[in-house]
């Protein structure tokens, strides 16, 4: 079997984070030929224009997605419930269900931010404010369950 530590390794993120971290971890880990997109995919696009990127760049926070071709951007994905072409991505407002999906505005107005009529229908549904980004609420912790009396003493 080949030595794969000497082969050519190239990293690249969103931001430049996590391959700046995978990139120490790989030389760490003895390979020898490792590079990175510094600034990931963002700084990439701000940089050259991104023309050879497709789409928008999904992020994990509640921006959702980044444009990063200015040159000649695209739109790749389409609408979960209608088919028609949009950008948009959002979360259901189903809590249970929180799928992240496409949907475009009218199917977003018409569903309320859901992904179907059986989450439309969900008691604990969320408001649906157009953006589909919901902010995480901490759930409170249930002390009469088993074993939580102990970690909580510590």
């Amino acid at each position: 079997m080949p030595n794969t530590k000497t082969k050519k390794i190239v990293t690249y993120c969103t931001g430049g984070i996590k391959c700046e971290k995978a990139s120490a971890l790989l030389l760490h880990e003895g390979f020898t030929d490792v590079y990175q997109l510094h600034g990931g995919i963002i700084k990439y696009g701000k940089e050259a224009g991104g023309e050879d990127f497709e789409g928008k760049c999904y992020v994990f926070d509640n921006r959702l997605s980044v444009d990063i071709n200015s040159v000649n951007p695209v739109v790749i994905s389409t609408c979960y419930n209608c088919g028609k072409t949009t950008h948009k991505m959002i979360n259901c407002a189903n809590p249970e269900c929180n799928e992240h999906f496409t949907q475009c505005d009218e199917c977003g107005i018409a569903m309320e931010g859901c992904c179907s009529d059986a989450c439309k229908a969900h008691p604990r549904k969320r408001v649906y404010d157009g953006t589909g980004y919901y902010v995480k609420i901490p759930q409170p912790v249930n002390t009469a369950k088993k074993g939580v009396s102990e970690l909580t003493r510590i």
